[in-house]
């Protein structure tokens, strides 16, 4: 969304109120560190600041603090024996009021001669071996072309592909869409998105605001024990809590709209955090009355409350979004001209954190999500209506676990939980009459013939109904542990059991994952295990016979080597991995062909599972940490993705998978440049018109300059035939699967981001250019009846998203 210059002018208006020069200003960092392991605080860390060799050390809760630091730039070094020392780069202080700065640290895995005063940047989760990328909110709000959004910027991993630029799909290694767990302070939730795709994790706009996440942890597959449901990926968002002295807040525009966000203490221990956004082009903007204007909103927040040592935490988000598109027959390729298509989203959750002494600590959550799916199209002047979508999905989940820490640094973990599951299907297509055509030879004009009969001589008509509610529960339990075998080896074993009563299916997924330490910098890792991922809801229920419907399993292997450049804040990484599916669902149109027109026009809503694939590849990933002045990252994957043909008389054939794009490429590169050092700049910074005049200035205190460029080998898709008699496309179910490819995708997006501070206010404003040389990349072809020629639907174009972010 292009944020017009106007819109950005009052703040800095305010700003020049209470502004003073940079040298008079004085900022606070404040932080606690934590055990990664186990999550409890650590007394008695060492917390050096690299530039100004200040020192702190961290109380019995963890936390540290320094006043009075000039604004710039700092490097912070946590060290404590027995720990690996974890280094913090790029730590920013804009002027008055406080950062807050927190570190996780790992137990040292080899114990060294000599103490280590050079900490590593590269935060590791204690329980993943292999395939895992731990990032801050920092490197969320800067990823190029991620719109600074939580699901977006893994997409940036060579192990994800998108699911379109459209939405924020997270598809992994040749998997579909749907198969990402996704995570927020232990709350699992189906799809937290505005227009959120139906059996999938994606949508166009996360209601996970990032100002309120202190960091994700992103997993591409075999992760420990703890984690199931889903059979490919992980991405675990945490959130902060909010400032514990002082009420603070702020105002923010970007792609998921206009709002604000408040913060503070609210009685002695406890905390809040609120957002609440909303779109605006609707607003602010007179648009053709053909263009489609999404409208939306969301509100989120959290409550926080120490007791001791326990923590009491409640999470809340809700949205409802809408869009009506007047021209969906030219547009989109459709068989009907208005579709309006929208839903609501919900999360809930409470979660009750204790630490009994040294060794034991428990959790409970109880949480509640749910999705609503809307969706009608109709044309306007006879008053048909040709589709609609009124289903609901909810779950309530009740989930508690334990956890035993040794003196070791090894860990057990145990848990287990119930779920109740209400999904409501109901989508209803309008009766469809096949009717047969032919043209004249004259002037080539289609003119109508006949209404095709069936056997009995009544119309043949196709038409599809699913109207059925049902509650489900869902059960299981897990065991995880974390052992140091000796002192370079670590293994993390575990092993998960689940059910569900609606298919009455119960399976056991055992998991293992092993790092080596060859040397302090260099790092053999290890995983293997086995994921069970539920039908979607909306499968289970469209015919009678898919009850039976089995969870699709997979089963992965990974290995790989990580080598870390500590002096120079980089790594590098090579994997390699394989995975199987199993018990795919597989549609009865394929495994029994109707040779009649009612099987040729129509799919079957029969599944059965039958189906088997899998993927394997090699992937390499180089990442350079903002230190200094440069960032950037490197990643690339060869992987091929294949499912065995189901078809009777095509045995041990296989075709290409839907996302089997074979060649992946993504390089993100920046550069930062400050200039509050600089004499010229302090003076020109001082004047009142720079300040009124600092939304469209192009200069800041701080700049960043980046830049992704992506490539993906040529989507597969199998093309549809046209038939000229009857005016309608279909699948040649005898014919090859998946043989064309589209043209391969890729793109340059390009990032330019100015922060300013000016006392207490602290202002970011952004420009995301998407697509600069406007590629004409296809995601698919629509296929509409009574056109000879598909459709094709395009992803971005050239797109520029503009943003500010002003907090005080």
């Amino acid at each position: 969304m292009i944020i017009p210059a106007r819109s950005c002018i009052f703040p800095a208006v305010l700003c020049a109120a209470v502004a003073v020069p940079p040298a008079c200003l004085a900022g606070a960092v404040v932080g606690t560190v934590r055990s990664a392991q186990s999550e409890k605080p650590l007394a008695g860390v060492n917390v050096r600041i690299e530039e100004t060799g200040g020192e702190a050390s961290t109380n019995g809760e963890g936390a540290y603090a320094f006043d009075s630091l000039n604004p710039g730039t700092y490097t912070f070094l946590f060290t404590k024996p027995g720990f690996e020392s974890q280094t913090r780069n790029d730590v920013y202080v804009a002027g008055e009021g406080r950062k807050r700065v927190d570190a996780d640290m790992l137990p040292q895995v080899l114990q060294l001669e000599k103490m280590v005063v050079t900490g590593t940047a590269f935060r590791k989760a204690p329980d993943m071996a292999t395939s895992t990328k731990v990032m801050n909110f920092d490197e969320i709000l800067r990823a190029p072309g991620a719109l600074v959004d939580v699901q977006r910027v893994v997409q940036n991993l060579p192990s994800v592909a998108s699911g379109g630029d459209n939405v924020n799909e997270v598809v992994v290694r040749g998997g579909t869409p749907g198969e990402n767990l996704l995570i927020m302070d232990n709350i699992e939730i189906p799809n937290p998105n505005h227009f959120a795709q139906q059996g999938s994790g994606g949508g166009v706009v996360s209601l996970i605001n990032p100002l309120l996440v202190k960091g994700l942890t992103f997993n591409a597959g075999a992760p420990p024990a703890q984690y199931g449901g889903k059979a490919s990926s992980v991405v675990d968002v945490e959130l902060r809590d909010g400032n514990d002295k002082i009420v603070l807040g702020g105002i923010d525009l970007g792609l998921s709209g206009a709002g604000g966000h408040i913060e503070g203490p609210l009685w002695p221990q406890a905390t809040f955090m609120a957002s609440g956004h909303r779109s605006y082009l609707d607003l602010i903007a007179r648009f053709p009355a053909v263009v489609a204007i999404p409208e939306f909103w969301g509100f989120q927040a959290k409550l926080s409350q120490r007791i001791g040592s326990q923590k009491l935490s409640a999470n809340g988000i809700y949205g409802r979004n809408s869009i009506t598109i007047d021209d969906a027959k030219d547009d989109l390729g459709l068989d009907h001209d208005i579709v309006k298509s929208g839903g609501d989203i919900y999360v809930g959750g409470m979660s009750w954190k204790a630490y009994w002494g040294d060794y034991f600590s428990t959790l409970v959550v109880a949480s509640g999500t749910g999705n609503t799916f809307d969706r009608l199209t109709y044309d306007p002047a006879p008053g048909d209506t040709g589709f609609t979508n009124a289903s609901s999905e909810q779950e309530q989940t009740l989930k508690a676990q334990c956890a035993v820490d040794f003196d070791n640094s090894n860990r057990v973990l145990l848990g287990a939980y119930g779920r109740r599951c209400d999904f409501n299907i109901d989508m209803r297509e309008q009766p469809d009459t096949i009717k047969a055509y032919h043209r004249d030879p004259g002037t080539g004009a289609v003119e109508f013939d006949s209404v095709v009969t069936d056997a009995g001589g009544e119309p043949l008509v196709l038409f599809e109904r699913t109207a059925r509610r049902e509650v489900a529960c869902k059960y299981g339990g897990f065991v995880s542990s974390i052992v140091h075998l000796f002192e370079r080896l670590r293994v993390v074993p575990g092993v998960r059991v689940d059910g569900f009563d609606y298919n009455a299916s119960l399976h056991v997924s055992p998991r293992l994952s092993a790092v080596y330490a060859l040397t302090p910098s260099l790092d053999v890792n290890a995983a293997v295990g086995v994921q069970y991922q539920d039908p979607d809801y909306s499968d289970l229920v469209r015919h009678p016979a898919n009850r039976d419907l089995e969870p699709k399993r997979a089963i992965t292997g990974i290995g790989g080597v990580e080598q870390t450049f500590d002096a120079l804040d980089a790594k590098i990484s090579l994997e390699g991995y394989y995975k199987r599916y199993d018990d795919l669902p597989v549609s009865a149109s394929l495994l029994a062909p109707d040779t009649g027109l009612a099987g040729r026009f129509a799919e079957s809503t029969r599944l059965v599972s039958t189906g088997d694939g899998h993927s394997f590849g090699v992937e390499l990933f180089a990442q350079k940490k903002l230190a200094r002045n440069l960032f950037g990252t490197f990643a690339y994957s060869f992987s091929r993705s294949l499912y065995e043909d189901p078809r009777p008389g095509h045995e041990g054939e296989w075709y290409d998978g839907d996302y089997d794009f074979r060649h992946g490429l993504t390089a993100t590169g920046g550069w930062k440049l400050e200039l509050l050092g600089r004499d010229w700049y302090a003076r020109l910074r001082d004047r009142l018109w720079f300040k009124i005049l600092s939304p469209v200035m192009p200069v800041a205190d701080r700049m960043e300059f980046s830049a992704k460029w992506r490539y993906l080998g040529g989507r597969p898709y199998t093309r549809h035939v046209y038939d000229d008699t009857y005016r309608r496309w279909y699948v040649d179910r005898t014919g090859e699967l998946n043989a064309k490819r589209h043209d391969p995708y890729h793109r340059l997006d390009i990032r330019f981001e100015r922060r300013y501070g000016f006392g207490f206010l602290h202002m970011i404003y952004y420009f995301d250019l998407q697509n600069i040389y406007n590629r004409e990349n296809v995601w698919q072809f629509v296929y509409p009846d009574g056109r000879d020629e598909p459709q094709p639907i395009y992803q971005f174009p050239f797109f520029p998203v503009g943003g500010i972010i002003i907090g005080f």
